[in-house]
Parts: structure tokens; sequence; C-alpha cells
């Protein structure tokens, strides 16, 4: 049993007590289609967390969110967290917004979130202890192959803090527990939408009066005050705007350097093991496993003969951002084997 699976089971439970007590509203994005297998990246958004008592208490009291998202790679259950919080000294009211997740490729299955919305004083001992999980969870999120061990490596310090908390009758604001899957219903179907969780009795609201302007929640056309929200974003592309591969990158340098230093013997391992490592990338879809490898070796042949300014590009961020990548109707049948031929 890991710290991930007393985590989940944990705000499980908090979610089969809260559930009742709480509106939970999803709203799919218009004019959005559901993500392709194997071909679409997927991501979670915050984009709002709100207490009310952090407008009248002005920054005595403020939002901390702690969220796990699972998802599968390629067979296999993988769980990243995150912890987010306003730095100090920035804790007055306001929208909170940014990325949960980087993009993953949805090779299929669903897509569980887990989240708890914390009310947090300047000081007080959970607020350290979120500090120090923040700066961890941060590492977590770039890197694909990273995100088993250290999504557990942070499970540990965040079941920690949500063990004491549970042990003095204490808990989170609000908290979710959802799973979202291509079959799924109305409120839980895998597509692009926000999802919301509000601190008010689900009998008594009425979600047709919500909207979003501004990436805040309103009610009725106005502020929703005077109660607690968390509004989160499920997002799919099949057109990334992140290209930060660190692993990849290097390789890239290093390769570059053999191959200007006139090291042939170098440079011919180099530019394999990074083409295979693009071409076979977790953190790729199957298009862009092909895209990045044809560009990149385009971009080393050209650069072993002399094309001006080869040296701008010393990642993958700077070849899509420079040279462009094929589309996919180009690559479609590349293989390994035509690509190191």
């Amino acid at each position: 049993m890991t710290a991930l699976d007393d985590l989940g089971r944990r705000v499980s439970r908090w979610w089969g007590r809260a559930s009742e007590h709480l509106v939970y509203h999803f709203a799919a994005a218009p004019g959005t289609t559901a993500p392709i297998v194997r071909d679409s990246y997927v991501r979670v958004w915050l984009t709002d967390m709100f207490l009310a008592d952090a407008r009248v208490r002005a920054a005595d009291v403020f939002p901390a969110l702690r969220c796990s998202v699972t998802m599968d790679l390629d067979g296999t259950r993988v769980t990243t967290s995150a912890v987010v919080q306003a730095p100090p000294g920035q804790e007055a009211p306001g929208p909170r917004s940014g990325s949960l997740t980087g993009w993953v490729p949805y090779t299929g299955g669903s897509v569980g979130i887990q989240a708890c919305l914390y009310a947090v004083k300047a000081n007080d001992s959970l607020r350290l202890a979120l500090d120090v999980l923040g700066v961890f969870a941060s590492v977590a999120a770039p890197t694909i192959p990273a995100l088993a061990q250290l999504g557990e490596q942070v499970a540990k310090g965040i079941d920690k803090v949500e063990s004491a908390i549970d042990e003095v009758g204490d808990g989170p604001r609000l908290v979710l527990d959802k799973e979202y899957a291509l079959t799924g219903g109305t409120s839980d179907r895998l597509t692009p939408g926000h999802l919301a969780v509000i601190n008010r009795p689900a009998r008594d609201f009425d979600v047709s009066r919500l909207d979003l302007a501004g990436g805040q929640l309103r009610l009725d056309g106005g502020p929703l005050d005077g109660t607690d929200y968390l509004v989160l974003e499920l997002q799919t592309t099949r057109e990334r705007d992140d290209w930060t591969f660190p692993e990849l990158d290097e390789l890239v340098r290093e390769a570059k350097e053999a191959q200007l230093r006139n090291e042939t013997g170098r440079f011919d391992r180099l530019r394999q093991d990074l083409l295979v490592a693009i071409f076979t990338h977790p953190g790729l879809t199957h298009a862009d496993q092909k895209r990045v490898a044809a560009g990149m070796r385009r971009e080393l042949e050209d650069a072993g003969w002399g094309a001006a300014a080869r040296d701008e590009v010393g990642s993958v961020a700077d070849l899509v951002r420079f040279r462009g990548l094929p589309a996919p109707s180009e690559v479609g049948g590349l293989t390994l084997g035509d690509l190191l031929g």
C-alpha cells in the first residue's frame, strides 16, 4: 500500500461525506470534441479558487489547493500531485489560475481528479507545510517518466499533513473526487470543459444561473461572493503549446557540440540516441513523436552541411519555434528504421 493509495482513500472518504452538501457542476466547452486516443493531449488547469471569508478578512485567510491527477500512460496508472497557493505577500483576494499538469498524451482509460481546497492562515503550520510541498510538487510536473516516482514522494508529505488535519476532526473547505472517461455521462464525460465545486447545498442551488467571465465564476451575472468555490478545467489539444523536454534538450546540446567539434563517432552515437529517444518518448503523441524526430533529423543534417544560423536550435522548443514541424500527413508512414537510415 502506497502513500498515494492512502491519500486517495482519504479524499474519497471526505468526498463521500461532503458531496451531498456541495454543488458539483460540469459545463462542457462548446464546439469542442473528446480527446483522440494516442493523438491528443490532456491537461488539468486551475481556473479559480475562492474563500468567502478571505474577502472579509483580507489576507488573514487565503485559499490553498492540493490536487492529484491520475491517468493511464500506455497501460500504467500514473499520478502526479500539485500544491497551489499564493506566494507570501500576495495573499490578497483575486483569481488564481495555472496549470496543474503539463500536457499528457491521452492513451485511453479514465482521468481521475482529486482536489482539496483549504483555508490557510498566513503563519500557521499548514501554510509552512504546503510551502515545502508546493516547491517539491512543482518539480513533478514537466517530465513524464518521473511522474510516478515524484508523485509518490509528494504524496507522502501531503499524507502526513492531511492525516494530522483528519485526526483533529478538521478538513478541507471543499473536496472533489471524480473520474472522467470517454463513455461517461453528462457530468463525468472526458471532454473539454469546466468543473465547479461550490460550498452550497445542491438541492437549493440552480446551476443554470452560473457562468464564467474573465476566469471568475459568476452567479446571475455578478460575483459569486459569500461562498467558497473551486473551478478547474479539463483541456484537450492535438497541438501542444509547451515543448519543454529537459532530457531531450540535453541530448540535443550534446549532439550539436559533438557535431561542432567534428567528433564523428560521438556525434553518430548521440544522433541515434536522440532520434530514438524522441521517437519513443512517452510525453509525445504518436504523431508528434514522428514530427519532432523528423524535424530534428533534418536539423542535424542541415547543421552538418553548414546551413546558416543552425546553432540557434539548442532544444526541442527551439526546433518548433525556429524551424517548425512537418505536418502529420508528411510523416505518417515514418518508421524508426527510416529515421535512422
